[in-house]
């Protein structure tokens, strides 16, 4: 008994989980109608367009940041969600952008010979691009350790926003009664959740990082450093309902275009990553939905 308690807790089988969840809003149910959307959306053109193909998708991706940017911008309650993160996120990035510049010459090269007559522009050269480097790798890590730390730092005011945007799009509040079970699986597991996938992100941002040093693969560290962003933005929105943190990586992996449209416009600006999280909430109820489409129309819906 003390076992199967645990399990409704800290649930190991997602999958098992999925017909006890509700099909609109991912939520464990706790009623025949599941009392956090009353099982529908009150708004369902932010959820549009329908699914289409990989190119499709990844334009989609981007749509719904853009639509959840712009949703939070015009909506004064969200507004003020995002403010207290976004100042942080910025004064991190920015904090460690300086600390990388006032100590660029860490990496200046200390030559203990004169060059030879003639090659004092070749000396000038290789100091310059020395430092330009060590600038580089420095922003490179600084971009990282914004993602990691702003997950960390502003994930309640973050977690806040995503089920604000989503009782906006739901059109009621949530109105599940209190009790320590759901405390235990909304507030506490999330936290180490938080902390778990931080040394992931952590241990892959490493694994990237040494990839962007050769030309051959610096395309792929890129794109590992846009999956990064994606994978946050997913965090945020299912976070708070309990999935376990390997559910991160397979909703990103079933639908990788249109998370890595949703995360494009962010990966090059990592403190406005707060901006994404209403279109990281968009795109978690359209993929929900989506899934729930065969049990209602009987059409195929590619997971």
């Amino acid at each position: 008994m003390r076992r199967a308690a645990l399990r409704g807790i800290f649930p190991r089988d997602t999958g098992a989980l999925l017909d006890e969840r509700c099909e609109v809003c991912g939520e464990l149910r706790t009623a025949a109608v599941c009392q956090r959307c009353g099982g529908r959306v009150a708004r369902p053109e932010l959820l549009e367009p329908a699914r289409g193909g990989t190119l499709a998708e990844l334009v989609t991706g981007v749509r719904l940041a853009l639509r959840g940017a712009r949703l939070t911008l015009r909506t004064p309650r969200l507004l003020v969600l995002l403010v207290v993160p976004l100042v942080i996120s910025v004064l991190l990035f920015t904090g460690m952008v300086w600390l990388v510049w006032a100590n660029r010459d860490l990496v200046r090269p200390e030559f203990a010979s004169a060059w030879p007559y003639g090659l004092d522009w070749l000396r000038g050269v290789v100091v310059i691009a020395a430092e330009t480097l060590g600038v580089l790798i420095g922003v490179g890590i600084a971009f990282v350790a914004t993602i990691i730390l702003s997950q960390a730092v502003n994930a309640p005011f973050l977690e806040w926003l995503s089920q604000a945007v989503e009782s906006l799009v739901v059109g009621q509040p949530d109105r599940t009664p209190f009790s320590f079970r759901r405390f235990l699986r909304t507030t506490v597991l999330p936290l180490f959740h938080a902390l778990w996938l931080a040394v992931l992100q952590a241990l892959f941002g490493l694994f990237f990082l040494l990839l962007s040093m050769l030309a051959v693969t610096a395309p792929l560290a890129m794109l590992g450093g846009v999956w990064l962003v994606a994978l946050t933005l997913c965090d945020v929105a299912i976070s708070r309902k309990g999935f376990p943190v390997r559910e991160r990586f397979r909703r990103v992996r079933r639908a990788l275009p249109l998370y890595l449209g949703l995360a494009l416009p962010f990966s090059v600006a990592p403190f406005l990553l707060p901006l994404g999280v209403a279109g990281a909430t968009l795109a978690e109820l359209r993929e929900q939905r989506l899934r729930a489409a065969p049990a209602h129309d009987g059409s195929a819906v590619a997971v």
